[in-house]
C-alpha cells in the first residue's frame, strides 16, 4: 500500500513536470499578445480620425467614422497604386515561379559543381534590396549596359532612357524583383523536390512513364503544398515592394511605378495624413489576411 501511494505520489509529481514549461511560457505569450494587440488597437482606432501629427495628440483627434472609406474610394492616385502593385505582384510571382522551377528541375540531379552553381544562383537574394535597385538603376540608365549592347547591334549610339517611360519602368521593376528573388522561388522548390519519397517516382519509372509524366502526375501533385505555401509567402513579400522602386524610378515618371508601400510612405511622412494612413494599412491588413485564409483553405485537408 505504501509502495503504491509513493507511486502515485512521483506520477503526480512527473505530471507537474510536464507542465513546468508550459506554466513558464504563459507570462512570455502575454506580453507577445500585447506587443501585437496594442499597436493593433491604435491602428483601428486611428483609422476612424482624421488625426494629423501637426493637429495635436492621437486622442483628441476627431471621429470621422467611414469617413476615410469614403476618401479612399475617390482617390484615384491610391485606387491605381493598388491595381500597379496587384499587377507587379502578379506577374513578378508567376515568373519567379517558372524560373525557379525550371532551376529546380536542372538542379535536383546530381552533378559535378552542383553546390557551387547552387550557391551562384542563390547570390541575388543575399543582396539589399536598395543596392538591387540602384543596379538596375545603373542597367537601365541612358548610358548603361541595355542601351551599349544596343548600340553595338545597331551599329549607331543608341541612349533611350528607360526609366522616364512608363511602360519601360514599370518593365524594369518587374525585372529587378524577379532576379532578386527568383533564387528564394528556386530555393523552396529544390528542397521540396529533394524530400519527395522515392517509390511513387521509382514506381512510375518501372511503369515506363516518361519524365515529363512522372513530373505532370507524380512530382508536381505531391509539391501542392509546398508551391502553394512558395507562391504565399512571395506574394506577400512582393506586395509590400519598396526599396528598390524607391531607389529606382521614385515612383515616376509622374506615379507609374508607384506601389500602394510609397503610397503609404508618401501619404504618411510627407503630407502627415495619419488618420487615412491608418485606414488604408488596416484595409490591406484585412485584405490580405482573407487572401491568405482562402489560399490555405485547401492545404487544411489530409
Amino acid at each position: 500500500m505504501g509502495v503504491r501511494k509513493r507511486f502515485a505520489g512521483l506520477k503526480g509529481w512527473s505530471n507537474d513536470l510536464e507542465k513546468f514549461p508550459t506554466i513558464l511560457m504563459i507570462p512570455i505569450s502575454i506580453m507577445l499578445n500585447l506587443i501585437a494587440i496594442f499597436p493593433l488597437f491604435i491602428l483601428a482606432y486611428a483609422a476612424v480620425t482624421d488625426w494629423s501629427p501637426s493637429t495635436g495628440s492621437w486622442f483628441n483627434a476627431n471621429i470621422i467614422w467611414y469617413g476615410n472609406l469614403i476618401r479612399m474610394a475617390e482617390d484615384t492616385i491610391f485606387q491605381m497604386s493598388i491595381v500597379r502593385t496587384a499587377a507587379i505582384v502578379l506577374i513578378a510571382t508567376a515568373l519567379e515561379f517558372a524560373f525557379g522551377l525550371i532551376l529546380a528541375l536542372l538542379f535536383v540531379e546530381e552533378f559535378r559543381g552542383r553546390r557551387i552553381l547552387i550557391s551562384v544562383f542563390l547570390l541575388p537574394m543575399m543582396v539589399i534590396p536598395a543596392v538591387s535597385g540602384y543596379m538596375f538603376f545603373m542597367i537601365f540608365g541612358s548610358a548603361g549596359p541595355i542601351n551599349a549592347i544596343i548600340s553595338i547591334l545597331i551599329g549607331e549610339t543608341y541612349t533611350l532612357s528607360w526609366l522616364t517611360l512608363p511602360n519601360y519602368a514599370l518593365m524594369a521593376t518587374i525585372l529587378m524583383d524577379v532576379w532578386q528573388w527568383t533564387p528564394f522561388m528556386f530555393l523552396i522548390l529544390l528542397s521540396g523536390m529533394l524530400a519527395l519519397p522515392a517509390d511513387p517516382i521509382n514506381a512510375a519509372k518501372v511503369l515506363g512513364a516518361s519524365q515529363f509524366t512522372i513530373f505532370r502526375r507524380v512530382s508536381m501533385p505531391m509539391m501542392k503544398r509546398i508551391i502553394m505555401i512558395a507562391l504565399i509567402l512571395r506574394s506577400i513579400e512582393c506586395f509590400k515592394l519598396m526599396d528598390g522602386i524607391y531607389i529606382m524610378t521614385f515612383g515616376g515618371p509622374g506615379y507609374h511605378t508607384q506601389t500602394i508601400s510609397m503610397w503609404l510612405y508618401e501619404a504618411a511622412f510627407r503630407y502627415l495624413d495619419y488618420g487615412f494612413v491608418s485606414a488604408v494599412a488596416l484595409v490591406i491588413f484585412v485584405g490580405l489576411g482573407i487572401i491568405s485564409w482562402f489560399a490555405i483553405k485547401p492545404l487544411r485537408g489530409g
